[in-house]
């Protein structure tokens, strides 16, 4: 099956129209999106009127739908168990959601796990007419354009990934890890389906390359992040009512653009874990 896929910037991303994911989708039309998603690293459906069962019924057509791995107070319990609400929506002035209020830095969901979700997906309720955008940065890119000085030293080598739940803006070196998840990964990974390498550190769950002089390393990894925020490597998107958004968590960041606070904005997401292909990426 041939989708009908306009490509929405030169960096990353893919709108596909006529495509209604209220309905089960056939295994030719799955098969198309899949293709498009490896292709295009970030998939926009436009227009979409879909419960959380309907996106949990999606997530689950392309693999294993991710658990839910925040705060168990933050799950609103109408909502099927794996989604969390991201929103700045209050009740008796606490939030009802997760990651509520304004700018959020470049990150890889759950890279502090020891396995993290493939993908994220998210679905718009409500947004804001000012700020809140997605950046999505495409990390095939910025490996590919690393000196070759970089990849050598980094080669084979291994980075902390560590997390408290709740921070948005990295304030700190390093996060208390008796308190907090974290995991190794690989500097550089490779892509099951693609075959191609990118990179996995993020400058607000990396802390460290593991046995390497600790101020080469944090130099190396500032170097890496100021590649991951040129503009020729990032796609903006522009968030309306309706819009549903699936990304590839092994070859794509993300960060959120601040936003006023007197302004709602309510996402649902949902994760796949695994996606559905033989074998898992390997570094």
């Amino acid at each position: 099956m041939d989708l009908d896929v306009r490509r929405l910037s030169p960096a990353c991303g893919g709108e596909i129209s006529g495509v209604d994911l209220r309905q089960s989708l056939d295994a030719q039309t799955v098969a198309a999106i899949h293709a498009a998603w490896h292709e295009h690293l970030v998939i926009l459906f436009r227009d979409q009127d879909i419960s959380d069962l309907d996106q949990v019924r999606f997530i689950q057509s392309l693999g294993t739908v991710g658990e839910y791995m925040r705060p168990k107070q933050l799950r609103e319990r109408e909502y099927h168990p794996a989604v969390m609400m991201i929103t700045n929506i209050r009740e008796n002035g606490e939030p009802i959601g997760a990651i509520p209020d304004g700018e959020m830095m470049f990150h890889t969901d759950t890279s502090y796990d020891a396995s993290p979700h493939d993908g994220t997906s998210l679905f718009a309720l409500e947004v804001t007419e000012d700020g809140g955008h997605t950046l999505f940065s495409n990390q095939y890119m910025v490996h590919d354009s690393l000196p070759e000085a970089v990849k050598t030293r980094l080669a084979g080598r291994e980075a902390v990934h560590a997390f408290e739940f709740g921070t948005t803006v990295k304030a700190k070196r390093r996060y208390d890890r008796s308190k907090g998840a974290h995991h190794p990964h690989p500097v550089f990974k490779r892509h099951p389906a693609t075959g191609r390498e990118a990179v996995f550190v993020c400058p607000l769950l990396t802390e460290e390359i593991i046995d390497f002089p600790e101020d080469e390393g944090e130099e190396l990894l500032q170097t890496i992040y100021a590649y991951q925020e040129r503009p020729e490597f990032i796609y903006e998107h522009i968030w309306r009512k309706g819009d549903f958004l699936l990304w590839d968590n092994r070859c794509v960041m993300h960060a959120r653009t601040d936003f006023p606070r007197d302004q709602i904005r309510q996402m649902r997401r949902v994760t796949l874990h695994q996606e559905d292909l033989p074998g898992r990426y390997q570094s």
